[in-house]
């Protein structure tokens, strides 16, 4: 029997029901019923009413009135049929009295349909009730069940977790940690990084169907990956980075396909590289590197995360050639493939990435030269490709780039000059290009715009006068020329360098006195101007240098008396002062140097025992 029979109102059918009687229990004049217009489904299911407007009572049984059996299935009471059976002599009856009053006035079918409301759905409105309370509450202990297991597999040595109790008075989402939907309450972020935690991630993690990110990186947990693990399909954010996870990472593509953030770098992960990643077409970042996965070629199957803007392959026994579908990620911001195997050239198709400001491919065996489309990433910050094959000349369209923050081409075959564009540079922190075959002058004012932090330019082919402003920024704190053909003195601008940690420039041409802010360098742990032609003497100033750890001024033209100041470098484990013309009496504090495990005094003119 339909609804909108039993009220006769026809334009129930299209928006809904309403229903006014002047004798309605709510006093005032009516029942001020809308029912919604699909209240009985497709077979009595699928009740939808407005409580605010209706009874529960009133509208539970105005979805009964389909049938109760109908009603029955609806509420899936698979365990009271006992209390329907109470009432079934009643259901019968009252739904034959309305069967008999079809066509007598409204008022009269109102009437039956109320006595229907009480008598056979009262039992029914309680049923449902306390079933949904039930519901609520077992929701609730869910929750709480598998977060407490949870927590019993890891091992919490800072007691970060205490707040997590089966106490039934305590919400899951008063948890450290962990945050809940406003509306629903449910579980939906679990965030536990860096919290000194180790142990095993528990498979319970898989009945928080709600969640949506869990963070447990920088951590020491061990074991592997539950599989239940994939039950949280609303997941978007997963980062368990530098733990000490173990074995095959589970395939997590069938059901996580909500996945925006993959974070699974810096464990001990084995076997396959885990190719199911490029299922996961949602993917922004993706960092599984740093593991131990079995020597194969880069899955082509990247390409086809075509939101990517963060990959993070490094270090995962990855074999061949860059696949050419990476290069068709366009949003790609950093490209990290660094400490592989992975041979071949850098494609010339990698200038169409144009987003990237980070490419790290260190550590290959990469040939060829540096294609120049690489002059296309405008935005291009840092730039490490050392520690491959590469040769040729760095090329012009590289040199006009001006957002440079890092450049590493260090141990590779690289040869010609030095871009003088580079000395334009306003953003350079950090440069190295030591061990290649780079020649010529130095840029002169390379460094004078710059904050430059660090520079390594060894073991070239430069020659001229020592670059004047490489410490013009005053930040800088490595600085190593070591084996070029410098000439001439060193410039006075670096009176003003006093943060020098490693300063080396051993065997070049340079000459003159050792100027005084050499000695003083407070935060110097090696200085190393050997096998050049410097002059002067050490001054007493050297005992500022507290952190020192190696001196290095062998093969100079030093002379004058060792100073008794030297002693007071409890640090120094390196002293070389051997050929040069040091007279006098070797000063006994050096015997106090109880780290020293390296002294050269040959060649000089001294006298007397340690």
């Amino acid at each position: 029997m339909q609804l909108c029979k039993i009220l006769g109102e026809e334009e129930a059918v299209q928006t809904g029901v309403n229903l006014v009687d002047n004798g309605g229990p709510r006093g005032d004049g009516g029942l001020g019923v809308r029912v919604e217009e699909d209240i009985l489904g497709s077979g009595g299911g699928g009740l939808r009413f407005r409580q605010d407007l209706w009874t529960s009572a009133e509208a539970a049984a105005l979805g009964a009135a389909a049938g109760c059996e109908h009603w029955r299935e609806y509420t899936g009471f698979a365990m009271c049929h006992e209390a329907f059976e109470i009432v079934d002599s009643s259901c019968q009856g009252i739904s034959a009295e309305l069967n008999q009053q079809q066509d007598n006035p409204e008022h009269h079918l109102l009437h039956a349909m109320r006595r229907h409301i009480l008598v056979c759905h009262l039992p029914l409105i309680i049923l449902l009730s306390s079933s949904l309370s039930s519901s609520c509450r077992s929701d609730h202990q869910i929750q709480i069940q598998a977060l407490v297991q949870f927590k019993a597999s890891l091992i919490d040595p800072l007691d970060n977790l205490q707040s997590w109790t089966t106490n039934d008075t305590t919400s899951p989402c008063s948890y450290l940690g962990v945050q809940c939907d406003p509306v629903t309450g449910t579980v939906t972020e679990i965030s536990l990084a860096s919290m000194n935690l180790s142990g095993r991630i528990s498979p319970a993690i898989g009945a928080l169907a709600a969640l949506t990110r869990l963070d447990l990186g920088d951590n020491t947990i061990s074991g592997g990956v539950p599989p239940e693990l994939s039950n949280c399909t609303q997941l978007q954010f997963l980062n368990l980075s530098c733990n000490g996870l173990t074995g095959e990472l589970p395939n997590l593509s069938a059901k996580l396909a909500a996945l925006d953030t993959l974070d699974v770098a810096n464990n001990c992960f084995s076997g396959r590289f885990p190719a199911w990643v490029g299922n996961l077409s949602g993917l922004v970042i993706l960092a599984v590197g740093e593991n131990s996965y079995d020597r194969g070629e880069t899955p082509p199957s990247i390409g086809n995360l075509k939101k990517l803007t963060h990959l993070y392959l490094s270090s995962c026994y990855l074999t061949g050639e860059i696949p050419e579908s990476i290069f068709g990620l366009t949003a790609l911001r950093t490209l990290d493939m660094s400490k592989n195997y992975l041979t071949g050239g850098i494609p010339a198709a990698i200038g169409n990435l144009c987003e990237l400001w980070s490419i790290q491919l260190y550590s290959n065996n990469l040939t060829g030269e540096l294609p120049p489309e690489l002059g296309k990433l405008t935005g291009l910050r840092e730039l490490d490709v050392s520690g491959n094959k590469l040769s040729g000349e760095i090329p012009a369209s590289l040199a006009v780039l001006r957002n440079f923050e890092v450049i590493h081409l260090q141990w590779n075959n690289l040869s010609g000059l030095i871009p003088p564009a580079w000395g334009e540079l306003r953003f350079l922190k950090r440069f190295a290009v030591y061990e290649n075959h780079f020649s010529g002058e130095f840029p002169t004012n390379f460094g004078q715009f710059s904050p430059l932090y660090g520079i390594d330019i060894s073991e070239n082919s430069f020659s001229g006068p020592f670059p004047r402003y490489l410490c013009h920024g005053k930040n800088l704190q490595y600085l190593l020329t070591i084996r070029n053909s410098f000439s001439g003195e060193l410039p006075e601008e670096y009176s003003a360098c006093h943060h020098l940690v490693i300063f080396r420039i051993h065997s070049n041409r340079l000459t003159g006195s050792l100027p005084a802010w050499v000695w003083g360098q407070q935060s110097a742990e090696i200085i190393d101007v050997s096998n050049n032609g410097f002059t002067g003497r050490i001054s007493p100033a050297i005992s500022k240098a507290q952190r020192l750890k190696e001196l290095w001024l062998h093969n100079n033209r030093l002379d004058g008396e060792i100073p008794r100041e030297i002693g007071r470098l409890w640090r120094l484990k390196k002293l070389y002062l051997s050929n040069n013309s040091f007279s006098g009496v070797i000063p006994p504090e050096i015997g106090n140097l109880s780290k020293l495990t390296e002294l050269t005094l040959g060649g000089n003119m001294l006298t007397g025992w340690l």
